[in-house]
């Protein structure tokens, strides 16, 4: 019989280092609660003075965001050399940006929601929890990157 002896520990992160993962990456996941069911969304997001700033436009999303309830917000990466994950998760309270919108430009002027259309709703989330771990994988190649089986449908 074969034991398997355990990994590498999963390490914590400190909220710096979340920070620096979250001011390093752009692409998250918003979940939401809409009415009685969980949504989840892709967004283009901005690290800004610790809180995090995005676009949105009129649709199920801003209503779940107008209702005022939690959110949270997870994003994650990987190393240069795909040794090492991470991934970082916000939890906090929605709100209507209320800072000088020149500021994120300046703070960040290429970036732009991936999706088409008029995004003219900035929404920020007010942290009151972060948190994040970063471990070590194997293996690279069995698990990145996500493969696409839409041209097996067509």
């Amino acid at each position: 019989m074969t034991t398997i002896q355990p990994g590498p520990q999963t390490e914590t992160l400190s909220p710096a280092e979340c920070w620096d993962y979250l001011q390093s990456s752009y692409i998250g996941r918003l979940a939401v609660i809409n009415g009685t069911s969980p949504e989840i969304f892709p967004v283009n997001y901005l690290a800004v003075n610790q809180t995090l700033v995005f676009r949105t436009a009129p649709g199920t999303k801003l209503r779940a965001l107008a209702t005022g309830a939690a959110v949270a917000l997870e994003t994650d990466g990987l190393n240069a050399y795909g040794t090492e994950v991470w991934s970082v998760v916000v939890k906090g309270i929605p709100a209507p940006f209320e800072g000088d919108l020149t500021s994120l430009a300046e703070a960040d002027p290429d970036r732009q929601p991936w999706a088409p259309g008029l995004k003219d709703h900035f929404v920020q989330i007010a942290p009151t929890e972060v948190s994040g771990r970063r471990f070590p994988v194997h293996s690279r190649s069995r698990w990145w990157p996500p493969l696409d089986f839409s041209a097996d449908w067509e």
